[in-house]
Order: structure tokens, then sequence, then C-alpha cells
């Protein structure tokens, strides 16, 4: 039986408390300084806002995530600073602030949190991917008379340890050569590259993404990771096709095709190259006899 939100006297691991998506076009202040009471995850996508951490106030520009713990000093303005702090927003400039807000409690929350040293603003990016869980959480939120406990509970465990996986992969860029600032930037091209590598996209493509000229992107992304950008693109094309090829009912050619090798005797010769046997062995010695081989046609070289 489905339970459903306030059936059971049971505590559930993670509390949505409120969530949803905030827009200020007037000055606007929140000031809790004496401290939260609950687990805040803020998401600047638009425009900035000013917030206090670590005794001073930080800008929050689309794309940084924003994080509290309880007990932590939250105020956020918008709008400009007090007046003693000689930044007022000058009279007559427009005022706007766009952002997504998780305000949640709960056993698990507590656990995910003492995990990491977590930092209090962190460039995330806003990516789609990112983005569609916390459309969801606040979507779920309001569902008024189905709203199930359990969903919105995994979609912020989803979302919090999405959030590992970037502070993860940001702490490891630190290690490279390349200025701290473009750490963010070799994360956006990388995550570009994994969810377009089944299309044709070529470097200018990824460069304009990111904002910079195609020789810039491409020696940066070789000077972090050590391969160049196609070579990536083609690693991540083995993979799916590997995935497709062990679990799909796809032909060899159709697998191919679909994860962006438009030349089946190219597909081939770098799929035995990078695997060490072919396409067709592969899936034979993988799938065994759940599947009958079709015969492998490549083109002559």
């Amino acid at each position: 039986m489905i339970r459903r939100q306030g059936q059971t006297g049971e505590d559930p691991r993670v509390r949505i408390l409120s969530a949803g998506y905030s827009v200020h076009r007037k000055p606007f202040v929140s000031n809790q300084r004496e401290g939260i009471a609950y687990y805040l995850l803020r998401l600047q996508t638009e425009g900035t806002c000013q917030v206090w951490q670590n005794d001073r106030y930080v800008t929050a520009e689309p794309g940084d995530l924003l994080l509290y713990s309880p007990g932590d000093a939250y105020e956020l303005r918008i709008g400009g600073l007090p007046a003693q702090s000689g930044t007022e927003k000058p009279s007559g400039e427009t005022i706007f602030s766009g952002d997504y807000y998780l305000m949640c409690a709960g056993s698990w929350m507590d656990e995910w949190w003492s995990r990491l040293e977590r930092p209090g603003i962190i460039r995330v990016g806003l990516d789609d991917s990112w983005l569609n869980l916390w459309r969801e959480i606040f979507r779920e939120k309001r569902r008024l008379h189905d709203n199930l406990q359990e969903i919105g509970d995994y979609l912020v465990r989803a979302l919090c340890l999405s959030l590992d996986r970037v502070i993860g992969d940001l702490a490891d860029l630190e290690s490279f050569p390349q200025k701290p600032r473009f750490s963010y930037i070799v994360q956006r091209m990388k995550t570009y590259i994994e969810q377009n590598a089944p299309e044709a996209f070529t470097l200018n493509d990824l460069a304009e993404h990111v904002g910079l000229s195609a020789s810039r992107a491409g020696h940066l992304f070789r000077e972090t990771f050590g391969q160049s950008v196609m070579d990536y693109a083609i690693e991540v094309r083995i993979s799916m096709a590997c995935e497709r090829i062990r679990f799909g009912a796809m032909t060899l050619e159709q697998a191919s095709e679909s994860c962006g090798f438009h030349s089946y005797s190219y597909f081939h010769r770098t799929f035995r190259s990078r695997m060490g046997l072919s396409p067709r062995e592969y899936r034979d010695g993988k799938l065994g006899s759940l599947e009958q081989p079709e015969e492998e046609h490549v083109e002559a070289e």
C-alpha cells in the first residue's frame, strides 16, 4: 500500500519544509543572523544578490549555489547593502534576482552534510539536468492532494548526491595547472561532451557553449584532462555503445549509429582498438545465447 504524507507517525529521513522559485524586482532583506533551524540550499539563476558568509557579504551570481546548515547565520540582501558598507545600489538601477531554494531537515540530511566539508558558496552552473531536479522537488511539494513524501525524499537525495559529485569534480580539478577560475569552465566542457556525444558536434560548438575560442577551449581541456576534446567524446561514445550492445536489442550497426558513429567501419576499428575485441566478440562474450548474432559486415578500407 502506498503511504501518503501524514498517514503514519514515522519521521521521514528527509523533510521538505519549503521549496520553490523566487523572483525579486524590489529591494528585499532576509536577516537571520541568529542562525537558521534547517538546511538551506539556494541556487542563484538570474541577477545577483548579496549574502552574509564568514563574517562578510559576498555576491552570488547565476550558477552559484549557497549552502547553509542548522545554526548558520543567514542574511540575504537584494538591491544593495547597508549604507555603512559603502556599496549601496545606485538609485534608479534595475533590481532583479531569481533563485531556486530548498529548506529541509531530517536524519538523512544530517548524515549527508557530515560527509564532506561543504563550502558556503560554490559555482555549479545552470545545467538542465541539475535544474530539472529542483523543478521536480518543488512541483512535488506543491501537490496538495496526492503528495508522496517518499518521492520528495528521494528527489532531495538525488539533488544532494549530485552536488557531492560536482564538489568532487571541482576538487579534483584543483590539482591541475590551470587557474582556479577555469575549473568551472572545464567542468562545463566535460558535461557538454557527455550530454552531446551521440550528436555531431564540433570543437567550435563546444567553445561557443563556454564562451572561449576554439583553440583556447581545446588547449584548456587537454591541459586539464590529458586528452583532446574529440578523444574524450569517442571514449563516451564507446561506453554508450558497450551498454547498448550488451543490454539493448539493436543490431551492431544501429548501436553504432545511435552512439554518434556514422561509419560502421570506423566504429569497428575504434571499438577494437579501445576494447581489445570487436563489437561482435564483445556482444557474444557478454550476452551468450540471449541473442542470435547477425553477421558483422565491415566495409573494406
